[in-house]
């Protein structure tokens, strides 16, 4: 099991940002409870991987620290659209994954069970039955910032995340219905399309080393 600063340790390591930094995004998320907390030192609390999940979103949501809390609950609650290619062996919906943070918290797992492993490991024989040569799994985490929204790779599967308003735009009937919806995506999203409008890739490496961390394995 391991700790917050342990988590910002393995994240500094594979460059996600610096140390310091790292660390008031971790302050920030803590104060907001938004990942488990508990006493100091031997005593702190030990994370999940849906904490992991909630601080990696923080990080990819801004680069400013102190709205570390801010961004990471906007974006962790975006939901899972209906524009998606499943993968078959790790299916995700609406009903196991219904936001962002429990999506990758999912995969985090996933990895760190070896579960995404063995399932490449199936299609890898499926495909070449008997050959040493092996594709390794693909998963990673795109985020959109200033469209709040995030997509999810994992392996053929494509898995697109969005701000819930948006889905209630889309859904609704006409122009009047739209337009109060509209105004309040508007209020919600303003602040991230302002400023550095990127996109945020969290890779393979880096998710791998977190799970793995979460779960007391070493590299």
């Amino acid at each position: 099991m391991a700790l917050l600063s342990e988590l910002v340790s393995t994240c500094e390591a594979h460059r996600l940002d610096t140390g310091a930094t790292l660390t008031v995004f971790a302050r920030r998320l803590r104060e907001a409870g938004r990942v488990s907390k508990a006493g100091r030192g031997r005593g702190a609390a030990h994370m999940t991987y849906l904490d992991a999940a909630r601080f990696l979103i923080a990080c990819a949501a801004t680069d400013h620290p102190e709205r570390a809390a801010d961004a990471e609950y906007a974006f962790s609650n975006i939901t899972l659209s209906d524009d998606n290619q499943w993968c078959k062996a790790f299916h995700l919906t609406p009903e196991n994954a219904p936001t962002l943070d429990i999506a990758l918290a999912k995969l985090l797992e996933g990895i760190a069970t070896g579960e995404i492993d063995a399932i490449q490991q199936a299609k890898n024989e499926e495909r070449r039955p008997g050959s040493a040569f092996r594709i390794p799994p693909f998963f990673g985490l795109i985020l959109r910032r200033s469209h709040v929204s995030a997509s999810l790779r994992v392996m053929e599967g494509y898995y697109h995340f969005q701000h819930p308003t948006l889905a209630a735009i889309v859904a609704a009937p006409d122009y009047l219905a739209q337009k109060p919806l509209m105004e309040a995506l508007e209020r919600d999203t303003y602040r991230f399309r302002t400023g550095k409008n990127l996109i945020a890739e969290l890779d393979e490496k880096l998710l791998r080393a977190v799970a793995n961390l979460i779960a007391g394995k070493t590299e």
